[in-house]
């Protein structure tokens, strides 16, 4: 289906992001995520470690886009310039709330001229109670909707439902102990060695680390990069920081009986901030 813009009915994100599975992904080099969601909401339905994800936002930073139509037409004619691959918006009709139904349509009939002469295909969310019925007629014009069959939704291997390399449901395993106030307890988990480290192992321990309650921006952002030695070196610094939070818990939950010193220490904990403070406030002599 390269060379094509094709819409993809969804009402929310999720049933966007679910679209990705229903796609012919294999052999394809390059998978690109548009979205109005930053990689901390996405990380839960998406493997981004495997797809490029870009946040459409005004903040700066790593893996951001700008949702000004003219910057978002030079991305995605940059992209389509390449060899091949699949990029998917999220969240049209938001920047047609923004810019307005007749701006985001030319860019669209722009995309769908440029993509022809491509190996790229594009799929849009369409939410179609946001247009009314000569605008959903006009988009669909330059972007017909793409339709699947039932039995493309999942792959049968020896009798058994096997799921699709990007599948929006990963894998949570940890079992977590709760303290008292129900609060999951932190966990010291095994550091992950340089040997076979991977971005799709390291989203695993975020996602991990986020069921404890750790804020793990610091290291989402490295997700965006290809730096497999530099994503290593900041790992090892937040799980550096993940085990002395740890150690802090331990002695806060034994120790610490005032009830409003404690929510705040581990409040603090779990943002992974002021662990030198603490650790002289309890640890020093």
């Amino acid at each position: 289906m390269s060379g094509r813009i094709h819409s993809i009915p969804a009402e929310t994100t999720e049933s966007f992001v679910e679209s990705i599975d229903r796609v012919e992904t294999s052999n394809v080099p390059t998978i690109v995520f548009i979205s109005r969601y930053p990689a901390s909401r996405l990380i839960d339905l998406l493997d981004i470690s495997e797809i490029q994800c870009y946040w459409l936002t005004n903040i700066e930073g790593k893996g951001v886009l700008e949702p000004s139509l003219e910057k978002l037409n030079h991305f995605t004619e940059s992209l389509i310039s390449s060899e091949q691959g699949l990029l998917f918006i999220e969240g049209f009709e938001w920047l047609v709330s923004i810019h307005g139904f007749e701006a985001v349509h030319s860019m669209l009939r722009s995309l769908a001229e440029k993509v022809a002469m491509s190996r790229w295909s594009i799929y849009l969310s369409l939410y179609e109670s946001s247009y009314n019925q000569q605008e959903l007629s006009r988009i669909i014009r330059e972007a017909p909707i793409l339709e699947f069959k039932s039995n493309e939704m999942t792959i049968q291997n020896d009798g058994a439902e096997t799921s699709h390399p990007h599948a929006s449901t990963l894998e949570k395993t940890l079992e977590m102990d709760l303290n008292d106030d129900g609060t999951p307890k932190l966990v010291l988990l095994t550091k992950l060695p340089r040997s076979g480290f991977t971005k799709q192992i390291l989203q695993r321990r975020i996602l991990q680390w986020r069921r404890m309650g750790l804020d793990t921006s610091e290291i989402e952002a490295s997700l965006y990069s290809n730096n497999l030695d530099a994503i290593y070196e900041e790992y090892s610094m937040v799980e550096e920081k993940v085990r002395r939070a740890t150690e802090l818990e331990r002695y806060v939950v034994t120790n610490i009986r005032d009830t409003q010193e404690r929510a705040i220490a581990l409040f603090r904990l779990r943002q992974l901030t002021g662990l030198d403070q603490l650790e002289k406030q309890y640890f020093s002599e």
